[in-house]
């Protein structure tokens, strides 16, 4: 089967509904895709230097998330250069990326444009009830058109202006880091303050990163970031998007679970948090050990939230018990990942305890070479790191795994599924290792 036919394969199964993965360990070479977080803070910051080309984006594998703010950009980018001011909004489509919608929504106050937006999936009920506080005073309104309350379709009016906002530091990063990279436009000097600890800091740090990489100085301070004023936009070179650790860490996983793969371009150094994976992974192999004492391991989840699912997995075949710790942000996600997550467990046969703000598993005690996890059907609930994280686990299985909506790994790694194939998985009977 050569590779064209093999996509065209591996397609028909994602759209049946229910995909199949036979156990066995993968072998082989991993291109890690780019860094979805990056690549939307690049697509934004190339825009506001003046083309969306600046950001070096790998289209053809793009995931739905990115080419869903790539598209918002270039019809923003249209309308502006197109001297257009009317009061009628333009239509920007969020599809189901939550990044999209946070991102956009003070970029579009802080230049002026009335937009609404919409979104699909979980999308219209995930929050964004934290910018109605900056909104006010701020010269710009959110307008909830949807008359159940959810969150979408909004529409956005008015102008943000210049000057300080203020928002907790312990929701989501993104609107920080939305906020941030909004105000770097304006000419005038802001500041963002935080009413409280700031979690999730790598991803604004990574925002940070990206921003100073095209022209933008942020000042930090003891309660927030100062701008100050828009400079010159110093960037005219592409900007070249780095490799992902938070899909690397599927891999990474299947490795802990005795896979023999080698990822080959992750950075050394990033600000991306994900890498975290590597430590987390080096902790749980030392609680293993059988002189470890207590085989207690603690994962605190609040600045790497995404890695729970796959981790969650590499804990549930570690004869330890696992405690994954201020994690509650989860029922927020694509699903709510704490549920779906311990769902996931139980159906490999895992012992596992949801939390209102994490869980706890109790790993077993395999002897090397022993298959781990229980096959059968997971339900994925449309998540796309709930797919890999399920499509890992069938490495170490005793019977297939079924996996329900694979198709939702279009989100974040499209490619996910041809490259298992690639490394000698097999799925729905298909094999090419």
């Amino acid at each position: 089967m050569d590779k064209e036919q093999q996509k065209i394969r591996i397609d028909a199964l994602l759209q049946s509904g229910k995909l199949g993965i036979e156990p066995g360990k993968l072998t082989g070479n991993v291109s890690v895709p780019q860094s979805k977080s990056v690549a939307h803070r690049a697509l934004i910051m190339a825009f506001l230097a003046g083309d969306v080309s600046l950001a070096k984006v790998d289209l053809e594998h793009a995931s739905d998330d990115i080419l869903a703010t790539r598209a918002a950009l270039l019809k923003l980018q249209e309308y502006m250069n197109s001297g257009a001011r009317s009061e009628e909004p333009i239509v920007i489509d969020c599809k189901e990326s939550g990044s999209t919608l946070r991102f956009l929504i003070p970029l579009v106050a802080t230049l002026g444009v009335p937009t609404r937006f919409e979104g699909h999936g979980r999308l219209p009920n995930r929050p964004i009830k934290e910018y109605e506080g900056v909104f006010e005073n701020s010269g710009a309104q959110m307008i909830y058109r949807d008359p159940t309350g959810l969150s979408l379709p909004l529409e956005i009016k008015g102008k943000m202006m210049a000057g300080e906002y203020t928002l907790p530091g312990n929701v989501s990063s993104q609107y920080i880091s939305g906020l941030l990279m909004a105000l770097s436009y304006e000419k005038d000097p802001s500041r963002v303050r935080l009413s409280t600890k700031l979690e999730s800091e790598p991803y604004v740090n990574m925002t940070l990163d990206v921003m100073e990489a095209f022209g933008c100085d942020v000042i930090r301070e003891k309660d927030g970031y100062y701008l100050n004023g828009a400079p010159a936009r110093k960037r005219t070179s592409a900007f070249d998007v780095e490799a992902d650790y938070s899909q690397a860490a599927f891999w990474l996983v299947a490795n802990y679970l005795g896979s023999a793969l080698l990822l080959t371009n992750l950075p050394a150094k990033t600000a991306q948090g994900d890498k975290a994976i590597e430590t987390l992974l080096a902790g749980l192999r030392k609680a293993d050990l059988p002189d470890s004492g207590e085989k207690v391991f603690e994962m605190d989840a609040s600045d790497v939230p995404d890695l729970v699912p796959v981790f969650a997995v590499a804990a549930a075949a570690t004869d330890c018990e696992t405690h994954i710790v201020h994690a509650e942000r989860l029922a927020l996600k694509e699903s709510d990942r704490l549920a779906s997550t311990a769902g996931l467990l139980r159906v490999l046969g895992a012992d596992v305890e949801v939390f209102p703000d994490g869980m706890t598993i109790r790993g077993k005690h395999v002897k090397p070479g022993e298959k781990i996890f229980s096959g059968g059907t997971i339900d994925t609930h449309k998540d796309h790191r709930l797919v890999m994280a399920a499509a890992v686990a069938a490495t170490v299985a005793k019977d297939t795994i079924w996996i329900k909506d694979p198709v939702a790994v279009e989100k974040s790694y499209p490619t996910f599924f041809e490259e298992y194939l690639d490394l000698g998985g097999t799925i729905h009977g298909i094999n090419v290792g």
